[in-house]
């Protein structure tokens, strides 16, 4: 059973990913759902203060459409939502009575980094709010006060490098090539999720002695890249890898080992 949906795939550089960026496209609410979402939202920080789980509130990116179109460029349509929604509508009883454009649908980046030498970097999730004890990637959520341009436009690309940085303490000059490998959307927690690869112009024993700037992972895991050693991993501990990370290692597979090995990896999954 796959967690996740593909919404599009590709090996997309900077300028052919293009975004359309609207406030006005907000999560529609009743007055009721409101007051719902108000009342949940208390409950969730009562329960996180108890569980020394940092939560609060955030303005997130909305994910309203994604094109993936004929002349090579991958095109997103943003709007606004926030930590707040995504939180209270991915809860199973608004979302599974909910059509899809109907939720928070916040918006997040992720990463494959692999370092020159051949390994990626993975983090076992701990002291957060889902997939808690499972492998992801490098990522975090694309915020609209922290990942914007100059001109108030998204920039997915700066997001991922300062989830990068802030996780692992890898910084710009050590990024060879950063592309997007496409758009997920996670069907267990409900959002959408951009997908990269980066690329490092330096090896693990460097990357293992930068300092992070925020202590979200606990431990830092390596895996040396091989299309058996990935093969193996997402077959072994697939249901314990979260519903993002496990596609961006499959697109990540599908451009290093083909896409023989994509489509061979994921009917081993499914």
């Amino acid at each position: 059973m796959l967690e996740f949906e593909i919404l599009a795939q590709g090996y997309y550089h900077p300028e052919q990913l293009v975004i359309t960026y609207d406030p006005s496209l907000t999560m529609p609410k009743t007055a009721a759902i409101q007051a719902w979402m108000d009342e949940l939202w208390t409950q969730k920080l009562a329960i996180a203060r108890a569980k020394n789980i940092p939560l609060f509130d955030a303005p997130l990116f909305r994910l309203i459409t994604v094109q993936a179109r004929q002349d090579g460029v991958l095109h997103l349509t943003l709007g606004n939502t926030s930590y707040k929604e995504y939180v209270t509508t991915r809860v199973p009883e608004f979302a599974q009575t909910h059509m899809r454009s109907e939720l928070g649908n916040a918006l997040s980046v992720c990463s494959v980094v692999e370092t020159n030498d051949g390994y990626i970097l993975l983090d076992k999730r701990q002291g957060v709010d889902v997939y808690v004890g499972r492998y992801h990637v490098i990522g975090g959520f694309f915020e609209r006060h922290l990942d914007s341009t100059a001109a108030a436009e998204p920039d997915p690309f700066a997001a991922m490098r300062r989830e990068i940085r802030e996780e692992t303490g890898i910084q710009t000059a050590d990024i060879a090539e950063q592309c997007c490998l496409g758009v997920v959307y996670d069907a267990e927690t409900p959002h959408g999720e951009i997908c990269f690869l980066t690329r490092l112009n330096i090896p693990l024993a460097v990357v293992q002695t930068r300092e992070p700037e925020e202590d979200e992972i606990k431990q830092l895991h390596t895996l040396h890249i091989t299309a058996e050693s990935l093969r193996a991993f997402l077959v072994e501990h697939h249901g314990n890898i979260s519903a993002t990370g496990e596609p961006n290692l499959l697109l990540y597979g599908g451009i290093k080992f083909g896409q023989a090995w994509f489509e061979h990896v994921l009917e081993r999954i499914r």
